[in-house]
């Protein structure tokens, strides 16, 4: 009689030819399975099953499962699990970090909203659900579609639409990557994904037209042109924010008691009483010195409380504080127990309600909004023959090419601009062509040129030899 043959070795195929998985060992509480030329894990965890990839031969797998195992065992998480998780969840958790732990400005969270706004509106136009499903592809796909959108500055209902510039995108790009990273700590992400965010190389992208314009700031002429337009009033606003860098936020925000006339100090420091903090969260002290000086003490007078500048109408008296302090102590605490009621008064309100409140009562005391400064500034510029400068903030870039130019530490600099960066104050700087000169003409060894024969009484005198 015939022996049956023996049925074949399992080679992970069905008799049709289907790829089948094959159980390979088992390691604890982890089965590993191979799926054509590929092994998988297999485990519960929390009550749901995982099945993860392994990147990598049996021996890869083996470790792999050792290490799921002896997390399961002492009910760790898995090193290879992660929460699958959807475009809207990723950017609503995030920003809700950056928002309660991080205690980022609201206005960097708003920077932060908007951008992650343009990533979730592109994953629903795409259809994706998961954000494991990204790829550098993708990441492409989004800087085509960001290259078609429109928007308005500051994001202003009726303002004029413009396509992105390449500064807007790169910063969309980076919140984006940092969310990303935030995610893949959070296990988000599978585990060994690298971010497609940070695989996409940004710095490539360029302008779609050549653009070769350079950072202005003023000439010495037109600074002086500047300051000779400006009134009384306005030369308080704008000499500050030229002589020591200061930006416009700080100098709108500094309260009296800031001011140490005796030892000739300003003390830029936060106000959280009145919701607003400086923008690196880092107290610092400017030098009050010279024409400075004697400005701020015309400025104070003999003001014991309130806003070291005020709105113009307060200024001249054409408006009264609708209330007054002996102290800016006292003004602080008014401030606290007001914004405490409306709290109890409005159980759900959100920072920024509660800072508009403190504004609000702010303004109604003189304090001048930054929008006031801007439209100065633009008015002023524009009286001179320059509307091209259109940013307060150019004082501050103006203070620190003048700093560099005249050999200043770049350490005192970056101290007196508050920036946490070298870099940072670097990109603050932009020296002219004549900067350039003069630095070159004053190198050792440069030749000077030879003046031609002068008579006695300077007029220039051709050589012989002409």
């Amino acid at each position: 009689m015939a022996k049956k043959p023996k049925p074949p070795a399992h080679t992970g195929k069905t008799g049709k030819g289907h790829t089948r998985d094959v159980t390979v060992d088992r390691i604890g509480s982890v089965t590993i399975f191979k799926r054509g030329s590929t092994f998988y894990l297999y485990y519960r965890e929390n009550g749901q099953t995982k099945r993860p990839k392994i990147e990598g031969n049996l021996s890869v797998a083996r470790a792999t499962a050792a290490k799921v195992a002896a997390a399961l065992a002492e009910d760790r998480p898995s090193p290879v699990s992660f929460q699958r998780t959807s475009p809207a969840e990723l950017v609503d958790q995030y920003l809700d970090y950056a928002e309660t732990v991080q205690c980022l400005a609201w206005r960097t969270l708003d920077r932060y909203r908007a951008a992650l706004s343009h990533l979730r509106d592109f994953w629903h136009e795409l259809g994706l659900t998961k954000i494991d499903a990204v790829s550098v592809a993708t990441v492409e796909d989004f800087v085509r579609w960001l290259r078609g959108q429109t928007r308005t500055r500051n994001g202003h209902r009726n303002g004029k639409r413009r396509q992105y510039k390449l500064a807007g995108i790169k910063f969309i790009l980076s919140t984006c990557k940092t969310a990303f990273n935030w995610g893949y700590r959070r296990r988000m992400l599978p585990p060994y994904a690298s971010n497609p965010f940070s695989e996409f190389r940004a710095s490539a992208l360029k302008d779609n037209e050549a653009n070769d314009e350079i950072e202005r700031i003023f000439t010495p002429q037109q600074e002086q042109d500047f300051f000779a337009a400006c009134s009384e009033w306005q030369r308080g606003l704008f000499l500050p924010l030229a002589l020591l860098g200061m930006r416009a936020g700080e100098l709108t925000h500094l309260l009296i008691s800031d001011v140490d006339l005796d030892l000739g100090i300003i003390h830029i420091r936060s106000k959280p009483e009145m919701l607003w903090r400086v923008k690196t969260r880092r107290r610092r002290d400017l030098p009050l010195v010279g024409e400075l000086r004697d400005l701020f003490v015309k400025l104070i007078a003999d003001r014991k409380s309130g806003f070291v500048l005020l709105n113009q109408e307060f200024a001249t008296g054409e408006r009264k504080p609708a209330r007054r302090f002996n102290s800016d102590s006292e003004l602080r605490q008014y401030l606290i127990k007001m914004l405490d009621k409306y709290r109890d008064e409005h159980p759900s309100a959100q920072e920024r309600e509660l800072r508009r409140q403190a504004v609000k009562f702010c303004r109604s005391i003189g304090q001048i909004p930054v929008k006031r400064l801007r439209m100065e500034f633009c008015g002023l510029t524009a009286a001179i023959g320059c509307p091209e400068f259109s940013r307060v903030h150019d004082l501050r870039h103006l203070f620190t090419s003048r700093a560099q130019e005249a050999g200043a530490n770049p350490l005192f600099v970056q101290q007196i601009l508050g920036h946490t960066t070298l870099d940072m104050t670097r990109k603050y700087t932009h020296l002219d062509v004549e900067a350039m000169r003069r630095t070159i003409e004053q190198l050792p060894g440069m030749p000077q040129a030879t003046p031609k024969s002068q008579g006695i009484d300077g007029d220039i005198r051709p050589s012989q030899s002409e």
